[in-house]
């Protein structure tokens, strides 16, 4: 019975809001950090996620966590 609803169903995508040219801009940035960071380069975009995800946005702390 729920393999016959599954098959049944329509998936519909959840709205973004995003335009085409939005997404487009996105893909293009985010081409652009991974190709830096292939080079050994941190993008300054890409900076700040990752001393957020590190935890340490805002402080003297280096890539070990020592200060």
């Amino acid at each position: 019975m729920a393999d016959e609803q599954l098959e049944d169903a329509t998936i519909v995508p959840l709205p973004t809001g995003e335009t085409e040219e939005e997404h487009e801009a996105v893909r293009s940035s985010n081409d652009l950090d991974q190709r830096l960071e292939r080079e050994g380069i941190v993008s300054r975009h890409n900076r700040g996620y990752d001393e957020a995800a590190k935890g340490t946005r805002g402080t003297n702390q280096n890539s070990e966590g020592k200060v």
